[in-house]
């Protein structure tokens, strides 16, 4: 049963139904003859009027388990005697027919690097799903839309489909999958009379060629091109490999076995049936030929078209089989078209090639069911009678060309005149006569034989030959002798199997599929008449590991170990004694409605953890953002600079001076980070020495992937990734804090000549101590940096006097008890689900109306702004004394005006929910500017209070 919705012209689900709900719905997909033509997609239904989807612009339907659907728009709407009918076509083609590609010039790129830029240069919203195609492109897409590049990128040997994914009641991804060829070659078998209804065969002989001349590009000769190069002097044998024999001096290529059947008839002979094909792009004559020989490939064939009727069909595209004994039609071939009914279950499939277009004009196509190998794929495209000689040697894979499994046909066994597979032969050698052991299967059974080599030479001294061992259908086991010892792959069904150790407290219990340990039970004689007689076997379940199912589809789909109440369940790890100590453990205590477990010693999580509910650390509660400060802990930085720093240059220097001094260093080691930060970057954290390339270093302190694998910022926020560096990554702030993670975890390596750890690092007293051994031991460069020395002591000098100024006294903008919901730093958006910069923290108390406070004495500089950031909703900011700024945003109420002086703790309006808001908050931010131009203005607000 299929899925199927109609959506509005927004592309919003209106109503779903089932397709027996349906009067008509007919889905038609076809594979075009033509490679510039991308595949045909058309959708027809028909249902009992419904005035809710009569206006409806588009129909989207799955027919598989996945989650993607096939969506069309709707052509034609009719309404006739109660009943709505439908036409509609694949919506893809059309809308990206609406999307234009300016400018897009790819030189040997990839299919998929090729794609996703003209995605992005034509600004439509579909993404690339899958791309199998590895060959490259290089062309030109000028003022083009989306389709025709797609139809171009066909052209050059791959295939596309489109689909969608559907979340609610809206579309949520539009996709686009490139394949080298749409289906893959299965193992589906359709058989006349069984699950094919009908097989209708056609043939087309036109244009058959049996030998080509080919000819590629011309000599370059003063203005223009003379004589086009040939493959004469080119030879192919296949004794080397090669498809056919091509001698030297030859200027065709020739399939005599197609010569010998479709050639022309001259005086008792068939002569060759000659054309020319000229390759204007080609000017080397090895690839030419193979160029002339896949076309000949194609054009020296009869097309094939089988059209069927066939009650459960593969997809589109797939390579099948398919049988009809009484006709001797035995194909391998491609499913071009496909009519599927949802209404009834019918599928009618079209197979072979596609002889709906110009057959007369055979143009060479991927999309077409061809081949560039017809000796090795003989099945596929020879006709009925030659399918009759050549089956054996397709399946069989013995004989002269060597191998292990030999196909038998009802002649070679003797048994019949038919060449239908009548048995199958295994043996040990590439041959009959070089193999000793063999195992045939047939419709008796199975049987195993054996010789001396060489003993046997042909397959009748194999079929007469005496069996060892057989197997058959009726389930009869005859050998001459079984090994004794150990029984592998025994199935023993519907008992019980007990394992009990001596002196056993427990037992081990096979039953039913499930493995338990449970309560030692002994157990003498069991009566099995008895309907309880498990009882006597089983003991109390102490553990069990089952396998479940899923309730719904009533199908297996994992399994799992399960702790009975009362009892510990337990990994644990020997110490080599005969004892053990837990290192995962559920407790016996342990419910179903109150799981636990715990975890014992030293461990690593690699990945993700999700945790939904509190978590604390030695009996502290962690919040959202894990307390605020992540990387290298609190970097004392309050934003603040002596009078005496004005320049840009001198604040971003003071900085790091502060956070290092407020980190702990010593005033020579906090200069010796200056140093070398001038040195790198002059302190500029955007700083790019490669301009985004990989392998090249970004920031204050140039980060670097030394495997050249990722850009400098790449590698530098991956970096902070997994330090839990939460601040705008192009701040010193974060930067800072990354160095105080990244130096002791592995890039601080201490040298012979500055054998220090980062910790002694950060205590030293000699400037130029410090400064080489940040060079040697942190930065390690290719050579010496003895300049690194000199201007470290110049900012020692300018800093050392300087005083760091106090953040103010700033107080928490609501009263107590006060709750952080959301940390200042990068996080999910509760309101879109994408990452953001969270510029200030979330402060919550348990009343949704409590007073708003000011935070400090200052100037009511914004209050209530509709021209301000209209995403803080009512919003109030003030200016204090110290040049910082204080906001709080969402706010229900606003109690002060532009310009009005505000005192410390003064109510200046309500804690609300407006603008873009999950809840009542308070959003409270610092900033160093009043309209901030880039995230590095705004300030963690736990930097000023405690919270």
């Amino acid at each position: 049963m299929s899925n199927i919705l109609f959506l509005d012209k927004m592309q919003q689900v209106i109503k779903s139904y089932d397709s027996n709900e349906f009067i008509e719905c007919v889905q038609t997909k076809e594979i075009t003859t033509n490679a510039s033509e991308l595949m045909n997609d058309t959708l027809s239904v028909s249902l009992p009027f419904d005035g809710t989807i009569k206006d409806a612009s588009y129909i989207a339907v799955n027919d598989t388990k996945e989650q993607e659907f096939s969506l069309y728009r709707i052509l034609t709407v009719k309404d006739e005697d109660n009943l709505l009918s439908f036409e509609a076509v694949n919506f893809a083609v059309d809308e990206l027919d609406n999307f234009i590609i300016k400018d897009i010039r790819p030189k040997n790129r990839s299919f998929s690097y090729v794609i996703n830029q003209l995605l992005s240069d034509s600004g439509c919203d579909w993404v690339l799903g899958v791309c199998e195609p590895i060959k490259t492109v290089s062309s030109t897409f000028y003022y083009t839309s989306m389709r025709e590049a797609l139809k171009a990128l066909q052209e050059l040997g791959s295939e596309f489909t489109f689909s969608i994914e559907i979340t609610g009641n809206k579309i949520t991804k539009k996709i686009i999958n490139c394949y080298n060829q749409i289906g893959k070659i299965t193992n589906k078998r359709f058989e006349y009379g069984e699950e094919v209804l009908k097989i209708v065969h056609q043939q087309d002989r036109t244009n058959i060629v049996t030998a080509l001349i080919g000819r590629g590009k011309g000599e370059e000769v003063g203005d223009g091109y003379g004589r086009r190069i040939e493959f004469s002097d080119v030879e192919w044998k296949k004794s080397n490999g090669k498809p056919l024999d091509k001698p030297k001096g030859q200027n065709w290529i020739e399939y005599p076995e197609m010569t010998k059947e479709y050639g022309i008839p001259s005086n008792g002979k068939m002569l060759p049936r000659k054309t020319v094909v000229v390759f204007d792009d080609v000017e080397d004559a090895s690839e030419l030929l193979q160029k002339t020989y896949d076309q000949l490939a194609y054009y020296c064939r009869p097309l094939i078209q089988f059209s069927t009727e066939i009650l459960g069909s593969d997809s589109i595209g797939n390579t099948v089989s398919i049988h009809r004994g009484n006709r001797n039609y035995h194909y391998q071939t491609r499913v071009f078209k496909v009519v599927t009914d949802h209404v009834n279950g019918r599928v009618q499939a079209s197979l072979g090639d596609n002889l709906s277009g110009n057959s007369i004009n055979r143009q060479l196509s991927q999309v077409q069911s061809n081949i560039s190998d017809l000796d090795s794929n003989k099945m596929t495209w020879y006709d009925s009678t030659e399918i009759g000689k050549y089956q054996d040697d397709i399946m069989r894979g013995a004989g002269a060309n060597g191998g292990s499994i030999y196909m038998v046909n009802g002649i070679e066994a003797g048994v019949s005149q038919s060449r239908e597979t009548y048995e199958q032969v295994f043996m040990d050698g590439p041959k009959i006569q070089d193999s000793q052991y063999f195992m045939i299967q047939n419709n008796a059974g199975i049987s195993f034989k054996q010789c001396k080599k060489g003993q046997w030479t042909t397959i009748q001294d194999v079929h007469k030959g005496a069996s060892t061992t057989a197997w058959t259908l009726d389930g009869t086991f005859n050998a001459s002798f079984i090994a004794a010892g150990i029984l592998a792959g025994v199935l023993i069904q519907g008992v019980v199997v007990k394992s009990i150790g001596s002196n056993s407290f427990f037992q081990s219990v096979l039953s039913n599929g499930a493995f338990s340990i449970e309560q030692y039970k002994e157990t003498n004689n069991v009566d099995y008449t008895k309907p309880d007689w498990q009882k006597d076997v089983h003991g109390g379940k102490v553990g069990e590991f089952i396998g479940t199912y899923d309730g719904n589809t009533k199908k297996a789909n994992g399994s799992a170990l399960i702790n009975y109440p009362g009892y510990i369940f337990s990994i644990n790890q020997d110490d080599g004694n005969g004892s053990s100590t837990p290192v995962f453990q559920v407790p016996s205590d342990s419910t179903f409605d109150k799981p636990k477990f715990k975890l014992f010693g030293d461990g690593t999580l690699q990945g993700d953890i999700n945790i939904k509910g509190n978590f604390y650390v030695n009996g502290v509660k962690i919040d959202t953002n894990g307390g605020g400060n992540s990387g290298g802990g609190d970097t004392g930085w309050n934003g603040k600079y002596p009078p005496e720093v004005t320049s840009d240059r001198d604040k971003r220097y003071w900085q790091i001076w502060a956070m290092a001094i407020g980190a702990g260093f010593s005033k020579q080691a906090a200069a010796a980070l200056l140093g070398n930060a001038q040195g790198e970057s002059d302190a500029n954290p955007t700083a790019d020495e490669g301009g985004g390339r990989p392998g090249f270093g970004y920031g204050v302190w140039q980060w670097t992937d030394s495997s050249g694998a990722s850009s400098g910022r790449v590698y530098m926020i991956n970096l902070m990734t997994r330090a839990g560096v939460t601040d705008d990554p192009d701040t010193i702030t974060a930067q800072f804090k990354l160095l105080m993670w990244h130096a002791p975890n592995g890039q601080w390596i201490a040298t012979s000549s500055y054998p220090y750890s980062w910790t002694q690092f950060m205590t030293l007293t000699d400037i130029n101590t410090a400064a080489q051994a940040f060079v040697s031991n942190f930065e390690r460069p290719l050579n010496s940096h003895p300049e690194r020395s000199t201007w470290a002591q110049e900012w020692y000098d300018k800093f050392v006097n300087l005083e760091i100024p106090s953040g103010g006294n700033y107080i928490a903008p609501i009263s107590s008890p006060i709750t952080v919901s959301s940390e200042f730093g990068w996080r999910t958006s509760p309101i879109t689900g994408a990452q953001e910069f969270h510029n200030g923290i979330d402060l919550v108390n348990g009343n949704p109306n409590t007073p708003i406070l000011a935070s400090a004495d200052g100037t009511v500089v914004s209050a209530a702004d509709p021209y301000y950031f209209d995403w803080y909703g009512n919003w109030t900011v003030i200016k204090h004394v110290d040049g910082m700024y204080t906001g709080y945003a969402h706010q229900s109420r606003v109690d002060v005006a532009v310009g009005q002086n505000v005192k410390q703790g003064q109510q200046i309006g309500l804690m609300g929910t407006t603008g873009p808001s999950t809840g009542e908050h308070c959003h409270f931010q610092f900033m160093d500017e009043f309209y901030p131009s880039s995230n590095a203005h705004f300030h963690n607000a736990r930097d000023y209070i405690n919270f």
